[in-house]
């Protein structure tokens, strides 16, 4: 997958998507796409809304959102930067800088686990901001998500690439497009959304056998598991689901806010950063 492939689907995303294609991908020339097609205008949710509630702003332009469930959610920048946010007060603090060019974020164990396009991945110890490499020398990495003592990794190859703590990476599964994140559920199971075909899908993490389970109709930004067992992505404005086993999706909701990607916690309260750097809580999304 080349560069200028990359570059295309993030300018077509509107301003985040412009930020996030900063740095390599702006020396690329690229055409933008036509603007998303608009959802029936039914369950719209507005921002600030009692479904969309404002956490703070100035946050500048990230990269990578992720909640730990635990009143805080961790921020990746471009630049280097991890942060957290505190729920409760808005209060954000720095926990490590010079990480790279980095991209996404998973939290587990006390530790961060962040991609960068450089095709490094670190554990940052959240107490404490100390680092080290788990792998390095890999293709440019985007999505990150944790389970037991491996880290799942999407790259630019359209790859999911494991790497367990203390070996080698290898490729679970090949020729998945290219996926900004990654999601996890608890039966084994890793989903990705090709921004480029449109197709959701699903990975046996042990087989490497993988499915379609739908193909959006505008470039999927984002993929997360709910806490309902359902998947939900992103595309355009229109937060959608679909059913692992039946494969029936239905649409959520549209989000008037101008977001490149969102985070579901446990919880199911959903956090996304928008364009102007605001990072907002997203209510009522999942079934549960």
């Amino acid at each position: 997958m080349t560069d200028s492939r990359i570059a295309t689907t993030y300018l077509s995303k509107r301003t985040r998507g412009i930020a996030l294609a900063a740095g390599a991908l702006l020396a690329v020339s690229a055409a933008v796409a036509a603007p998303a097609p608009a959802n029936a205008a039914t369950g719209d949710i507005k921002c600030p809304s009692t479904a969309c509630v404002k956490i703070v702003a100035g946050l500048g332009s990230t990269s990578g959102e992720v909640s730990d469930d635990a009143g805080s959610v961790y921020l990746t920048y471009g630049s280097g930067e991890l942060r957290k946010v505190s729920l409760a007060t808005g209060a954000t603090s720095t926990i490590a800088t010079g990480l790279g060019n980095l991209r996404g974020v998973a939290v587990a164990d006390g530790s961060a686990y962040i991609a960068s396009f450089g095709g490094t991945l670190e554990q940052v110890t959240l107490a404490t901001g100390s680092r080290r490499t788990l792998a390095a020398g890999l293709p440019s990495l985007f999505g990150v998500a944790r389970a037991g003592t491996t880290t799942y990794v999407t790259d630019t190859n359209g790859e999911i690439l494991a790497v367990p703590d203390g070996g080698s990476p290898r490729v679970v599964a090949a020729g998945l497009g290219f996926s900004y994140g990654i999601a996890l559920d608890n039966a084994g199971f890793a989903y990705t959304a090709d921004m480029f075909t449109g197709n959701i899908q699903q990975t046996d993490l042990t087989t490497g056998a993988t499915r379609t389970l739908f193909v959006a109709n505008y470039e999927p930004t984002s993929i997360s598991v709910g806490n309902d067992g359902l998947i939900y992505f992103l595309a355009g404005d229109g937060v959608n689901r679909v059913n692992p086993t039946t494969r029936v999706k239905s649409h959520v909701a549209n989000v008037v806010l101008n977001m490149f990607q969102f985070a579901l916690a446990p919880s199911g309260a959903a956090y996304t950063v928008d364009g102007a750097g605001t990072l907002w809580q997203i209510n009522g999304l999942t079934a549960h």
